[in-house]
């Protein structure tokens, strides 16, 4: 009976396989996401013209002729491929058409590249395509794409102009505005981009630009296009100009060498800001660290496409072996929300006194993409979307904060609390110094701010954030120690004053004591963990009622999604107590069974609007499997809701579906997602230098500080070290006792001298990630692979005076034999023509499009 049993068994697992390949695609799929105005999907079915992310059309454009049969699989002219199923990785959205006697495989690739700040910050996607013939004969083909000048601008009636330069190895058509308008957007496009499209060149590709009349040609004169400009500038919606490619692939029954496109929106500078101190910098993308014409860095980026595909493929494979240890639903909303969350950032440089390229000085800044606000690093995004950054490479994420930290430490902008944002003019960042606006969310930003420090230090073993910027995250501590139960004066993003907002204090204060302890300020280590401590226990005596938290402060009948205690379990701080997770959870389960189809309101008081990155955060505190996978299939549910075209949104009602608001769609904080993958990475020795008097604020050092002289790793070892000392000479006693041989093994045995550990140093308890619910199978997930090691030295303020002698290497992570893949950047090609910068550019077309 067993082998039959087993058949059965495979036959099921290979049915629901088959069942789950087949399940429909989202509302909205990504296409091509680089950067928060480079922001592409696919809104509904296949045979809708790809838009942007908040649903103004992008021109994009692809047919493939078969025996002089044109089929359309890209755009909203012709509409006859079938779709036969869609696929969706954490970099690639995979599309497979029947389009008559071929079945057609066109790829999107974003690639994210979490080794190589060179590759993740030049703004260019792939595209791509495979065929094979269903029929085995050979067949006539040829394949034709092209893009409109909707890119450039969200103004349709934006004058552009263009040019195309071709080499011997590469062809590149590029568009932008004839009036660009530098810093300003339009229905949140860039007014200031120029829009690229390339090929590698070829006897068989043939290229033009000119009105959409070349799509009609493409279809009577065998699939070649003339090698043509049309030199007649005007508006967008002007007789839509396109940017055209076609390739005669000729009589075959299979495509398998991929037929690639290159596509990017360019920007330069690419943000103005505001460094605090009165000066303004125009920062520039990191790429042009490497590249000195955008032709090298397009030729670069098509040479390097197979290797980018296999990179991107192991990353995918990663990313969904990792979260599938959860389950199938948590692993599909990881790898759909990955490319929306490197797309709302910027990884910028800027250039010396010399005028050279200071790749040293690395900043990343966020866009509050998907609201209206434009808001330049808006802090609770930012933490909602900490865990997807910690992920891929924590030393991004100090990049992130470094932009902030360093505005708000220079004393023009000092305020005793955490800002929380740096304007709502992105791509300027200038600052925000409206007290009025800023000081009701001073414990939401200063809590965040604290936390992420410190989540950052933990995670890339570089304390020199934390350091540099001591003094002005001790400014903040003491704010939130101040002013964390007040309730009344202050509120969250979302506009509630409730204990989960004194939650979030609370912990930054307790993680200040764990900052200040890694640097060796013991005297305020000591201060904050008391009042972290003190005031912990009167919220509980003013916000537990009837074995859970209420969500209003004297309502006891208010409820919410605490998700802020998901800090504690970021930071492995043990510092809630377990009970409190457990009630929350079994209340959770009351409110599930109760709610509506897509999950259950982040508050009470806000009945049925519900926040997926709230809800996400929330199912990694909670304490059984049954609770946390019906939160994360709730999200599923919505993000698969195929009556909708939202791009997978952040705020929805739990009842119907709709979006509220603008409802955070393709916005970063959807790197909430990856809550449950940030809990299990394991933590790295912290190397944290002296802290700077003068990093912000006007503290001072604690007068009875202790120099740090080496890696710390999260708490002190040192109980630790005592307990396990006096357990052994317990042990050895005991066996004494007992007359065992000295032969006789011990397992408790101390090993002191562990990797990357450094003599003389301040250490403190390292607590383990998780809590054994986190996996499926009730186990803790491993995870091996996102241990990497930043291509470039930290761009810290500090790190330049680190000496060579202090460098270390945490025990957990990857040797460097094993780190992959390769960190060496794109190697320019020589055989690119010389190429000037970029020209800047901008300008988009209404629903009423000739070719719909």
């Amino acid at each position: 009976m067993l082998p039959r049993s087993l058949g059965y068994i495979t036959s099921l697992f290979f049915i629901l396989l088959f069942v789950r390949a087949q399940a429909p695609p989202p509302p909205a799929v990504p296409l091509a996401i680089r950067s928060p105005h480079f922001n592409c999907w696919q809104p509904g079915s296949v045979g809708n013209w790809p838009s942007f992310w908040n649903g103004r059309i992008l021109g994009w454009l692809g047919y493939i002729n078969i025996d002089g049969v044109t089929w359309e699989w890209l755009g909203g002219t012709k509409n006859n491929s079938t779709l036969v199923k869609t696929e969706i990785t954490a970099t690639r959205t995979i599309f497979t058409f029947s389009t008559g006697p071929m079945e057609l495989e066109v790829t999107f690739l974003s690639p994210i590249e979490p080794t190589d700040l060179v590759r993740q910050s030049f703004p260019f996607t792939y595209m791509y395509l495979t065929a094979k013939a269903t029929d085995g004969a050979n067949h006539s083909v040829q394949v034709y794409t092209d893009i409109t000048a909707e890119w450039v601008s969200g103004d349709q009636h934006t004058n552009v102009t263009w040019s195309t330069t071709p080499s011997n190895n590469l062809v590149f058509h590029q568009t932008q505005s004839a009036s660009p308008s530098p810093m300003q957007e339009i229905k949140d496009q860039a007014e200031d981009a120029t829009v690229y499209y390339a090929m590698a060149n070829s006897p068989n590709m043939t290229w033009q630009t000119g009105a959409v009349a070349l799509r009609d040609k493409f279809q009577v004169v065998g699939g070649r296009l003339n090698n043509t400009e049309d030199k007649g500038f005007r508006a967008i919606s002007n007789n839509w100009p396109v940017f055209a490619f076609s390739m005669d692939v000729g009589s075959i029954s299979e495509i398998s060498t991929p037929i690639v496109w290159a596509l990017g929106v360019v920007r330069d500078p690419t943000i103005r800001y505001a460094a605090g101190d009165g000066s303004t910098q125009q920062r520039s993308s990191f790429f042009w660290t490497q590249y000195s014409t955008i032709g090298d860095a397009i030729g670069a980026f098509i040479k390097d496409f197979p290797n980018a595909r296999q990179r991107a493929m192991d990353l995918d494979q990663r990313i969904a072996s990792d979260a599938s240890s959860i389950s199938q639903d948590y692993s599909d909303l990881v790898s759909l929300s990955v490319r929306q969350t490197m797309g709302g950032i910027d990884i910028t440089t800027s250039k010396g006194s010399d005028g050279q390229w200071n790749a040293s000085d690395i900043m990343i800044f966020m866009k509050s993409v998907g609201d209206a606000s434009r808001r330049v690093n808006p802090t609770e995004l930012m933490f909602a979307a900490f865990p997807a950054y910690l992920y891929l490479n924590a030393s991004w994420a100090g990049f992130l904060l470094r932009s902030s930290l360093q505005h708000q430490a220079a004393a023009v902008s000092t305020s005793a609390y955490a800002i929380p944002n740096l304007g709502s003019t992105y791509p300027s960042a200038p600052g925000n110094t409206s007290i009025a606006s800023t000081e009701a969310l001073a414990i939401e930003s200063s809590g965040d701010m604290i936390v992420m420090a410190l989540a950052h230090a933990q995670l890339s073993g570089d304390g020199s954030l934390i350091s540099s910027y001591y003094s002005l995250l001790k400014n903040w501590a003491n704010y939130l120690a101040a002013n964390a139960l007040n309730q009344t004066k202050f509120i969250t993003a979302d506009g509630q004053n409730n204990p989960n907002l004194a939650i979030k204090g609370i912990i930054g204060i307790r993680a200040m004591g764990e900052i200040s302890q890694i640097v060796g300020q013991v005297d305020d280590a000591s201060r904050f963990k008391d009042q972290a401590s003190t005031m912990l226990q009167d919220l509980e005596s003013q916000a537990i009622l009837s074995s859970r938290i209420i969500s209003t402060y004297g309502q006891s009948t208010s409820w919410g999604l605490i998700y802020n205690l998901f800090s504690d379990r970021l930071l492995k701080l043990e510092f809630i107590n377990q009970s409190i997770y457990s009630d929350q959870t079994a209340f959770y389960a009351t409110q599930i069974s109760a709610g509506g189809q897509f999950g259950i309101a982040y508050d009470s008081n806000v009945p049925n609007q519900v926040k997926s990155h709230w809800t996400m955060l929330t199912a990694a505190t909670t304490t059984d499997n049954e609770t946390r996978d019906d939160l994360v299939s709730s999200i599923h549910s919505r993000a698969w809701f195929i009556n909708s075209t939202a791009e997978f949104p952040t705020d929805y009602n739990a009842v119907s579906g709709a979006v509220i608001g603008t409802g955070g769609r393709s916005s970063p904080a959807q790197g909430a997602m990856f809550a449950f993958l940030a809990l299990d990475l394991p933590e790295r020795m912290i190397q944290a230098p002296a802290p700077n008097p003068g990093g912000g604020g006007n503290s001072t050092s604690n007068s009875n500080s202790r120099p740090n002289v080496g890696a710390i790793v999260g708490g002190t070892l040192a109980s630790a070290f005592i307990i396990g000392l006096a357990g052994l000479f317990l042990l050895l006693w005991m066996r004494r006792r007992k007359r065992e041989t000295a032969a006789t093994p011990d397992p408790f045995s101390l090993h002191l001298n562990t990797p990357g550990a450094v003599k003389g140093t301040h250490t403190h308890k390292s607590y383990p990630r998780g809590k054994g619910h986190h996996s499926s199978n009730g186990g803790h997930m491993v995870h091996p692979t996102s241990t990497f090691i930043p291509t470039h030295p930290s761009t810290l303020d500090v790190m330049a005076q680190h000496s060579e002698s202090n460098t270390y290497k945490h025990p957990h992570s990857l040797s460097s034999d094993s780190v992959e893949p390769s960190m060496s950047p794109i190697t320019p090609s020589a055989e690119n023509p010389p190429d000037s910068r970029p020209a800047l550019g901008g300008a988009k077309r209404d629903r009423s499009h000739p070719c719909q």
